[in-house]
Formats: structure tokens, C-alpha cells, sequence
């Protein structure tokens, strides 16, 4: 059951990502406002709630305090900010590897705040670039440990560095699977269609940049956000994303090979999941949703705790550790337990990539054991 916070939270960022202006803003104390801050700050849609405040700026109770309001401000601004920055750098490091012919390909970040009606108030992260190609993926970590700073392999086998006041990664693998048999499919897919498609590009700061194709883009983030389901729980700014892919470059997407994709990789089950969401959370309708099968809407009432849970420890490591005697503990045996029940929630939404993830995830974490 929704209460005040939830409801008011999901139209404020409706409206601000969608531009939506629905049902009135409910009456808040200055309490729960500071609640629905904190929500939007840990699913880094805080920009675009804030958009949201302003569409709804006439309402008789949109009466948020007035320094909540002033803080509110600074982080948008702080985000635009660090947006603006980031496109300033993005475009360099792009002319730089283009030149060096390594054909770089930008995942996610920038190229889909593009498509939101004000690009600046996409929470940042960092750089994701992909080389498709052997050879110049590496050529481009050479590159990147003579020029970026503090350049570094990864768990998942990408070269993390710093440029110019960016965090960046280059990628060998534009998203992948745990299970393996899933993963070859998911990988031929994408070598596949980077190959022989044309390619698609846009303009950030008036730099030609290359980015997926637009099918094979909306395949990588429903995998990317069943794999944030899985072991993280859903981040909202993953489903405005796709959200905004599905209304602002739907028209470009060949649904039928989407389709196939999505039965080859068995992500039927969990894309009819996050299509739910985006019906129950977002307002969409069904029918903008190509991906969804026949069946009735699934229940996201668990998800709807998670989405609200401040004080969820789930994205904390654990680990196992051996001391003096012979016997090995985890480090964290709440998060261990969180994972457990979690991943045993959505096991059946995508069954071989659950056991493969906490299998994943079993061995990263017994690699800590010290001898």
C-alpha cells in the first residue's frame, strides 16, 4: 500500500522526467518532504524530481521547506554542473581515441541523457566506453594506463582511470551474463550487430560520437536492469532510462528482432517484470510496451519496499574471512542474508542467471579468505 511519500515521490518525478501533471501534490510535513529528498538523492533522480517540484509550483500544498527547497536547488545545480563537465571532457577523450582510430563506443551515460527534455538534470556517473574489436580494446587500455590517472584492472575486466576530472571505463564486453551458455548468445548478439549494422551516432559538445545501435540498445539495458534486479534491487534512474528510450527513440527500434533476442537469452519472464514497472511506477501503457507478454501484471508490491527501504544494506560487500582457528565466517552476515532471500525472490523470473550470480558472487567472496 502506498503512502503519502511514495505517492507524492513518484509524481514529482513523473513529472519531471515525463512531464507529467496528474493528481494534485498531497499535504506533507517538513519531515516526510526531507524523506522524499533522501529517496530521490539514493535513486539519483534528484535533478529531475526537483523538475517535477517546479511543474507543480502553482499546487496549493507543493509547500516543501523552504531550506529543503534551497538544498534541493543545489543539487540539481551541482548535477548540471558536474553533467556539463563531463560532456567537456567526454568530447575531448572521444577526439583523442577517435584519432587513434579505435573506433570507441559510448554505453548508456550521456548519450541517453540526450533524449530527457533537460539533458542536465541526468544524475552522471561514470564514462562507459566500448571497443569492439581485440586489438584496439587493447591499444585503448594502453592508452588509458599511459594518460588517465590511477588506472586499474577490475573484478569484471575493465580498465578503470581518471581524465580530466572524469571517471572512465573501457569495456571488451558492452554488458554481459553470468551464465555462460546465456552469455555466449548475448555476446554473438552484440559482436553481431556492432559489426554489420550501420552505425549510429550523436553530438555531445559538437564531437561526433558513436553510440549502439538503437535495438541492440534497449536489449543491454533491460539486461543491465535485470542484472541490477537480481543483486542489487531496481535504481530508478535504470527505469526512466528506459523509460525515455521506449518514448523518445521507440520508433527507431526493430521490436520483432527484440523480441527473439529477448526469448533467445530467456529474459522473457523478467522483461514482462520490468514492464510492470514501468505500468505501476511510471504510469505507462501497456501498449508502449512491446516487450510485455499476455499475462496479467506481476506483483511489485516487494519491489515497492525495496524502492523506499533507506536503510537496505544490500549494496554492501560480503565476504568470508578465516581467523586464528579453522573456521571461516562472512564478514557482513546481513548482507549475505539479504542477498540470499533476495536473489530466492526473483529466482523465478530469470532462474539460470540467479544461481549463476550468487554463485558469482559466492566465489568473489571466498577469494578473500586469507590463508
Amino acid at each position: 500500500m502506498e503512502n503519502v511519500v511514495q505517492r507524492n515521490f513518484f509524481r514529482l518525478l513523473r513529472s519531471g522526467a515525463f512531464a507529467n501533471v496528474d493528481d494534485g501534490v498531497e499535504p506533507m510535513s517538513p519531515w516526510k518532504w526531507n524523506v522524499l529528498y533522501n529517496i530521490s538523492i539514493m535513486h539519483g533522480v534528484a535533478a529531475l524530481v526537483y523538475d517535477g517540484i517546479a511543474r507543480y509550483e502553482g499546487d496549493f500544498f507543493m509547500q516543501p521547506p523552504t531550506e529543503l527547497i534551497a538544498k534541493w536547488n543545489k543539487t540539481a545545480t551541482d548535477i548540471a554542473g558536474n553533467n556539463n563537465k563531463c560532456n567537456e571532457s567526454l568530447a575531448e577523450l572521444f577526439t583523442i581515441l577517435n584519432h587513434e582510430q579505435l573506433r570507441p563506443i559510448l554505453l548508456r551515460g550521456q548519450s541517453l541523457a540526450l533524449l530527457y527534455d533537460n539533458p542536465l538534470s541526468r544524475t552522471c556517473g561514470d564514462v562507459d566506453i566500448f571497443f569492439p574489436y581485440e586489438a584496439q580494446a587493447a591499444k585503448a587500455d594502453n592508452w588509458a594506463q599511459a594518460n588517465g590517472k590511477g588506472a586499474a584492472r577490475t573484478d569484471n575486466g575493465t580498465m578503470a582511470y581518471q581524465w580530466k576530472g572524469i571517471d572512465a571505463e573501457n569495456y571488451r564486453q558492452a554488458q554481459r551474463l553470468t551464465d555462460r551458455f546465456l552469455n555466449r548468445k548475448l555476446q554473438g548478439i552484440i559482436n553481431k550487430e556492432t559489426r554489420c549494422c550501420d552505425s549510429t551516432y550523436i553530438y555531445i559538445n559538437d564531437t561526433k560520437v558513436e553510440i549502439l545501435p538503437p535495438t541492440l540498445n534497449l536489449l543491454l539495458i533491460l539486461v543491465r536492469t535485470a542484472r541490477y534486479i537480481l543483486n542489487e534491487g531496481i535504481r530508478l534512474k535504470q527505469l526512466v532510462d528506459l523509460g525515455m528510450v521506449l518514448r523518445k527513440a521507440g520508433q527507431h527500434v526493430d521490436f520483432i528482432k527484440l523480441q527473439k533476442w529477448i526469448e533467445q537469452l530467456r529474459l522473457k519472464r523478467m522483461a514482462h517484470l520490468i514492464g510492470t514497472m514501468l505500468v505501476q511506477f511510471l504510469k505507462f501503457d501497456k501498449d508502449e510496451i512491446p516487450f510485455m507478454s499476455n499475462q496479467p501484471n506481476d506483483n511489485t508490491g516487494r519491489i515497492r519496499k525495496d524502492i523506499f527501504n533507506l536503510s537496505a544494506n544490500h549494496n554492501e560487500d560480503w565476504f568470508f574471512t578465516q581467523g586464528k582457528n579453522v573456521f571461516v565466517r562472512a564478514s557482513n552476515s546481513g548482507a549475505m542474508s539479504w542477498q540470499i532471500k533476495h536473489l530466492a525472490r526473483f529466482f523465478p523470473y530469470y532462474p539460470t542467471e540467479a544461481l549463476t550470480s550468487f554463485a558469482r558472487s559466492f566465489a568473489h567472496s571466498l577469494s578473500h579468505i586469507e590463508e
